[in-house]
């Protein structure tokens, strides 16, 4: 009996990436990094920690997508993905809701709001 060969395009194009693909998702990353640290030395007020954040889920994102190749799954994967990335985002929301409702006093260097010496409970 003769064989038949049949081609699976789609396991072929998985495995079957370059170096090259690699090297400019490394590259982004590079970038990213430095923006890391020169953001980090810069005082840009309450856009610090927001920031850093984006560039964190970039960054964190691209690994992701790219050298767990979850780029070239599909379905629940994604699904997966998507729903931890929401979900860390309510809780930072979250988060930073209530420090919003907080006394001033009740948190260390008054807390993410700067208050102006007018407006700001008195602090010892």
């Amino acid at each position: 009996m003769a064989e038949t060969k049949t081609h699976d395009k789609e396991g072929e194009h998985a495995g079957g990436h370059g170096i090259g693909r690699y090297a400019l998702i490394w590259v982004i990353l590079l970038f990213f990094t430095g923006l890391t640290v020169l953001t980090g030395r810069m005082d840009l007020g309450q856009a610090n920690i927001f920031i850093a954040l984006a560039i964190a889920i970039t960054k964190a994102t691209l690994v992701v997508l790219f050298f767990m190749h979850l780029w070239d799954m599909g379905g629940v994967n994604r699904l997966v993905f998507v729903v931890s990335v929401l979900f860390a985002i309510v809780l930072i929301i979250g988060v930073f809701g209530d420090l919003m409702v907080r006394l001033p006093v009740s948190l260390p260097n008054g807390g993410p709001l700067p208050y102006s010496p007018h407006t700001s409970a008195p602090h010892e």
